[in-house]
Parts: structure tokens; sequence; C-alpha cells
């Protein structure tokens, strides 16, 4: 590169070169000598074609999918089909060699898993435990044909059944009637079809606590007893855990039909692992009375976890020490098989140990053997009915009543579902579909609806168990309903004698990896101190209120520090790094340079409505000039001086004519005893004196530069600011310049006139040619631009100010001077 000789001028401290001495710029990219033109949108726009059509309006875009995606045609139909069952997509593909003996292992071993699960959780959602297993296999089933994920285990879940729990408690009373649940076959009705039927008297409702008898007999008026939905209290839960599983699965269809799958974006991982977490409490709590053999009363309404353990215990000194022996023994071999067998040597064990279903075979020998339930005391499980029943609607009463529940039961499902599918599908590098999910879902739980089942949901401990011995498709679940149906048609009543302690172990073991999940809040305190908030918000609202009162809390948290942070956003002034060649945070980088005479703002958040007050009052703080201020002063004074000339200009009055013939000034003059004044001469000492005040409020830079790159939206109120901004910048002396304006910004700067006002030259393409742009204006006003003395080696392209020649379309064709320091 050819070094330019220089005039150095020691008392201005500056460097000055003459037009007539400049060699073309060389670039960094190709070593050529060539001039650089400053681009500014507008040049942009008509050199590159810009498409005018490019942001497509809502409405049109809506129009223009709905005719790509349900045109009727054979191909239309033929994308559907496979879109809509991947089975007969993927099954084509299929690696018997490979895949086949791993997914065998693996379905057989989730099969296995299903039956422990599946009981225990239709228990914990206050349901009889045979509905569990109708979960375990007519979702799992239709998921392995339409599911878009290979590793999920749809199925009984405890959060899912802890919120059906508090759904059908909470219509106690209403559709359900306030007694207790007998062990008596007489009560289960016909058309359920379901025989030798069982329950105890110590069957957990909400929280592990045993449905005591609300009243020791039932409401004997036809009139009253119309209201619900059978006067056996069991069929009656059925019926609303049936009803909340058909409006889930209807919530799920409509939100695949409109692609509403992005909705997850308001339930953060911290929201979800908040929550996750608080059910755990509620489980746990759910399963004390349970695990220790005692009954306590029925605790309905907010802070149940509390009113729970105070009622623990009050009821403590009359646990059953055969149920909580049987329990210690449950927890102590699940527990150690898992943690020291199962996690330590899973890289060398095909499959592992099933330790869920050897306490179940287990406790059911044990029980059957010795007789724990006469002999003890110990509650247990009681008859299984054999076989399906035959599909039945939940009753309208039921359905129209349950709807607020099966939203949140249907998102937080959805939330639990896709967050697992997006983990496995990310870890194992394959696609999913959310809608296709969601419509998955839905057909499984419409389905599960007329089999008295309740809302289906994936387990986090069962996707694991997949994982870990090597499923590789949907064929796991296609196997693992199958040992499910096998339990339900023929082995479903040897599983009787099962202690109820056993059940409530497994569950309470589960827990521990949703526990562990607080490990997570040192970390999220150091990087994220709002999620930290909101995770604590969500726990707290979960564990104190109620599990689905803790959900709405939880979203309306995260919505409520959305709010503040975007009252919260970053802004800062930038300068130059030249070994980089880039212009960045000065905060950050503090040998960043300040580009002479000029101000460089960046205010990372959009500009709407909601954040406009913060944008300014950032923009004045980064600036350093409250314009308003300066422009008040600045008025003040011009109309003082406006007055004082007032006064001059006025025709005096004959008063005072005589006192002004003494005083009078160099630009008055007597004739015929009039004095008269000379108002071109005043005229142009006031404009003298008025630029003189001008001068005096200008600021120390004529140039500020907003850097647009991270403002993705601008509404009506954020414009309207940038106009107002640039008007009063302008009243001082200071252009405002904006650049690196996204395509869909500049548009709404479009409509909005702000070109009309500040004009298209004075938005350009990036920092540097709004940088070149401003040097260029003053080399064309003052004729030579004056660079300080103080070490700036490179600004932007060469550290270069432009003369007074105009930009012309071509690159070629830009007048440049060009400094050394």
């Amino acid at each position: 590169m050819t070094r330019l000789n220089s005039v150095s001028n020691k008392k201005q401290s500056s460097v000055e070169f003459s037009s007539a001495e400049l060699p073309p710029i060389t670039t960094h990219r190709n070593d050529a000598e060539r001039r650089k033109s400053i681009f500014t949108v507008e040049k942009l726009n008509e050199r590159y074609n810009l498409n005018q059509d490019f942001d497509e309006s809502p409405i049109d875009g809506t129009w223009n999918y709905i005719k790509k995606y349900y045109k009727p045609t054979p191909a239309f139909f033929k994308r559907q089909l496979f879109k809509r069952i991947p089975f007969l997509d993927w099954i084509r593909h299929y690696n018997l060699k490979e895949w086949l003996v791993s997914d065998i292992v693996s379905g057989l071993t989730i099969g296995i898993v299903h039956i422990p699960q599946g009981l225990g959780y239709a228990i914990l959602a206050g349901l009889p435990p045979v509905t569990g297993l109708y979960v375990s296999f007519f979702p799992v089933i239709l998921y392995a044909f339409l599911g878009s994920s290979r590793h999920l285990s749809i199925g009984t879940f405890a959060v899912s059944s802890l919120m059906i729990l508090a759904a059908v408690n909470s219509r106690v009373g209403t559709l359900i009637p306030p007694g207790t649940i007998t062990s008596a076959t007489s009560n289960i009705t016909d058309d359920m079809n379901i025989t030798n039927f069982e329950y105890t008297t110590e069957y957990p409702s909400s929280f592990g606590e045993t449905l005591a008898s609300m009243t020791t007999t039932m409401r004997s008026s036809s009139s009253s007893n119309t209201r619900y939905l059978s006067n056996d209290p069991a069929q009656a839960r059925i019926m609303v855990g049936a009803a909340l599983a058909l409006v889930a699965g209807l919530i799920h269809l409509a939100m695949a039909i409109l692609h509403f799958g992005y909705v997850t974006v308001y339930l953060s991982d911290s929201i979800v692992q908040g929550f996750t977490t608080g059910c755990a409490i509620h489980i746990i709590t759910s399963q004390i009375p349970p695990l220790l053999g005692i009954k306590i009363k029925t605790v309905n309404g907010q802070s149940k976890v509390i009113k729970s353990w105070i009622e623990i215990f009050k009821n403590i000194k009359y646990s059953n020490g055969a149920t909580c022996i049987c329990s210690a023994i449950s927890i102590a071999l699940f527990a150690g098989v898992r943690d020291n067998i199962n996690e330590r040597f899973k890289g060398r064990m095909p499959i592992p140990v099933p330790i869920e279903l050897i306490i179940v075979v287990l406790g059911t020998g044990l029980s059957a053997a010795f007789d724990f339930n006469k002999r003890w005391n110990i509650s247990i499980v009681g008859s299984l009915p054999l076989g399906i029943p035959p599909p039945v609607a939940p009753p309208m009463a039921a359905i129209t009543d349950v709807i607020g529940d099966a939203v949140a039961i249907a998102i937080v499902c959805f939330v639990v579902n896709i967050s697992m599918a997006k983990l496995f599908a990310t870890k194992y590098k394959y696609q999913i579909s959310p809608n296709q999910e969601l419509f998955s879902y839905a057909v499984g739980n419409i389905v599960t609806a007329f089999f008295n089942g309740f809302p289906a949901c994936v387990a986090l401990s069962r996707c694991a168990v997949v994982e870990g011995t090597g499923g590789k498709t949907q064929i796991v679940g296609i196997l693992a309903s199958i040992v499910v149906l096998i339990v339900i048609l023929a082995v479903g009543p040897l599983f009787r004698t099962l202690p109820n302690s056993c059940l409530a172990a497994i569950i309470v073991t589960a827990m521990k990896n949703m526990l562990l999940q607080t490990k997570q809040l040192p970390v999220l305190w150091r990087i994220n101190k709002l999620e930290f908030l909101a995770w604590m918000i969500t726990f707290w609202g979960v564990v104190l209120l109620d599990v689905d009162y803790g959900l709405y809390i939880g979203v309306v948290a995260m919505i409520l520090l959305l709010i503040i942070r975007s009252q919260r956003p970053h802004a800062t002034s930038l300068g130059y790094l030249s070994s980089a060649g880039v212009y960045e945070d000065q905060n950050a980088y503090p040998s960043a340079t300040d580009i002479p005479n000029i101000k460089i703002f960046r205010f990372e958040e959009n500009i709407y409505y909601a954040n406009v007050d913060m944008f300014k009052k950032l923009f004045i703080k980064r600036i350093g000039l409250r314009v308003d201020d300066q422009i008040k002063a600045m008025n003040d004074e011009i109309m003082n001086v406006e007055r004082e000339y007032k006064l001059q200009l006025a025709k005096p009055s004959n008063k005072f004519k005589n006192i002004k013939r003494h005083f009078r000034k160099e630009n008055e003059t007597i004739q015929n005893d009039e004095i008269v004044i000379d108002e071109k001469k005043i005229l142009e000492e006031k404009n003298e004196k008025i630029e003189e005040v001008r001068k005096k409020y200008r600021p120390n830079f004529d140039h500020i530069i907003i850097d647009c790159s991270p403002i993705n939206y601008m509404d009506m109120m954020g414009i309207k600011t940038l106009i107002q901004i640039f008007k009063d910048y302008k009243e001082i002396g200071v252009t405002v310049l904006l650049c690196q304006v996204r395509p869909t910004v500049y548009q709404q700067l479009k409509r909005m006139s702000y070109m009309d006002v500040a004009g298209l030259e004075n938005i350009h393409v990036s920092i540097n040619d709004a940088v070149m742009h401003a040097l260029k204006t003053r080399a064309t006003r003052d004729s030579i631009v004056y660079l300080p003395g103080s070490p700036m080696p490179y600004v932007g392209i060469e550290n270069v100010g432009y003369t007074g020649a105009e930009d012309d379309d071509e690159e070629n064709d830009d007048t440049i001077t060009k400094s050394y320091l």
C-alpha cells in the first residue's frame, strides 16, 4: 500500500490531505485497487432489485398455505397419508439386522415397566388401577403408528396423574357422589363390562390419603342423585377421567390442525423444571399415607401439601408396622438395584434389571402366600377386571365441565412430550414434527377416552429405559403394548394381592430424578437470574397452592419477566476496534476508539410502545446530551434576542425621541425630527447574534449513528420517536443516521413516512457506510476533513474522509481523502 505524503499542522494537531494526492483504496479481500462507494439502503435496493413483496401479509400467507397444503389432489392425499401415518414411511427403511434385536429387547422391557407404573399411576390419579393398563395400551400402540419420535414412551406419568387427581377430586359432590368406594362387585355397572372388581377402603385419593367416607350414607333423594354421573363413586371417577382424555385429545387435534405447536415457547425449561419438581413434592406427599398404612381425611383447596402433612403428623401414631416394613424393603430394593446395578453397569448389561416388575411379582406372591391383607391389615390392589371394556362415550355433562382442567393437562402433557422428543431427536440426529406429535397424542387420547382411560403422557423414566436398552424405532411401542395386552386379557387378576405400599414405594423412589432438578438452581442463578426467579415462582406456586394454579402462576410469571426484560434492554455506545475492523461496545472493549465528532448508539431490543420510553432514556444516557433541555435553553436565548431587536425595529414614540437622539446608535439617522431605522442592518445583526447562539448550543459532535441491527420490529410509537429524535437533533445542528436496517424494519419506516422527514440518504447499509457519509458531509461543508492527532490508525475501510464529490452508482466514482496518523 502506498503511503501518502502529508502536511502536518502542529497547532491543530491534525492531518490534512488534498484530493489531488489520492490513489485508489486497496481492499482487504482481493488486494485490487479500487474506489469504495457509500451504500445507502435505497442505493442497495435499486442496485440489487429489492423484492417489494418479500414481507408477506398474514392473510396472504395463510391463504397460500391453504392452497399449498390442502389442495384436494392425489398428490396431496398421498403426501398427507405418509405425513399423518409416519409408520408407512419409516417401516420401508427398517434395518432388520441392526435394529430388530435391540427393539425386541427394549419393547419387552418397556412392556414390563408399563405394568407397575400403569397400576400405580392410575391409583395416584384417583382412578381404578386397571384404567392405567388401558392407558398403557391404546395410546402406546397408536403412537407407534402415528408418532414421529423413535424414543418416546407414551402411557401413564406421575405429573399428569396428579393433575387428573386434582380435577377428579374437585368434582366430588357435583359430578361424583361423596361416598366410600366399597369392595362390592355389584357397584360396577353392566355397561362397563367390569367383573370381579374390588377396591379396599384404603384406596388413596388426593395426596395419597385414603378415600375416607365423607358421609356415612349416600344421598337418598332421587332429585339430588340426578346430578351425579353415577351413583357409584368409582364409575363416576372413571367417567370424569375419560372426559378429561377426550377433551385433551380434541384440544391436541385442534392445535395440530391449526399448527399451534409454537405455544410451547411460552413454557420455558425453567417453568417446566419448576413445575415438575413441585409436582414431585405433591406426589411424594400423596404416597406417604399408603407407605405408612394410615388414613387421613380428605384435604381440598389450596395449600394441600401443608394441610396433608399436618394430617399425616396427626395420624402418624396409627402407622401400620407391617406396611412400613413392606414399604422400606421395596424402597431399599428399588433404589439399590437402580442406583448400584442398573446405573453403574448400564454400559455392560444388555438390559437393565426390571426391578419394578420384580417388586410387583415378589410383593404379589408374598402377599398371597402369607395373606398380608387379613393377617397384618396391609391394603392391597384388589381384583382387576379381565378383558377390554366395550367402547362407551364419556357423558356430555362431564365433557362440558372439565374443559378448563383439560386445557391445562393437554398443554402440560404436550410440553413434557415435545421436550423429550426434541431432546432425543437432537441427540440421535433425526427430525420430529411438533404438529404430527400433537396429532398422535390427540388420536391416542380420544380413543382411550372411549375405553375408560385417562390422558396419556410421556414418562421420563420409561424414555430413559428405551434409550438404555438400545431401542431404535417405534417397534418398541408395538411390542410393549402387546405385553400390556396380555396382562389385560389374561394375567391381570393375578395382581389382586399386590400391596399398595409396593406401588407407592415405586412411585416415590421414581421421583428422585425430578427432585435432583434442584441441582440446576445454582447454575441458573449464575446464568440468568430472571430464569431462576421463574423457576422458584413456579415451584412454590405448585407446592403452596395446587398443580394447576402453579402452572398458571408460572406462565404468568414468565410473561411478566419477559415484560420486565423488555423494560430493561441493553444499549451501548460503540467505538472502533482497529485491528479487528469492527465497531463494538465501549464498555465491553475499553480500547474501542471514538470516531471524531460522531456518536454511535446501539439499542439491543425491538422498539415498540412498551419500551419506547426506555429507548429515549438510554439514548440520552449514552449520547450524553438532553436535547430537550438544550433546545429549550437555546430557544429561550433566541427569544431574548428576538425581543431585543424587535424593540429596535419598532417605531419609537414621540415621548422618547429626544432620549434616543442622545443615545442613538450608529445605524440610526435623524430625518425631519424622526428616527429612521436601518432595518436591513438590524436584521443582519440579529441573524448573526442568533447564529452565535445556535453555535453556542451546538454539541461537540455533528452526527449520531443508530445501529439498528438488533431491531427486528418497530411499531408506530417507535417510529414516531425516531422521527422526533431526528427533528430535535437537527434543530441543534446534529444529523441522525440509521444503519444496518433490516428490510422488514425498512418497510415499516417507509410506511410511516420516515424518509420524508429524514431523507433517503440518511439510512445506510452498514456502520462503516454511515461513518463515511458523516466524514464526507463534513468534508463537503468544511472543504477539508480534520482528524485529531490522537492515535486512531484505522477507521472503517482505511481511516478515510470523503471530499465534496457526490456519490455515483458505480463504485469507482468516489473522491476519497485518505489519512495516516
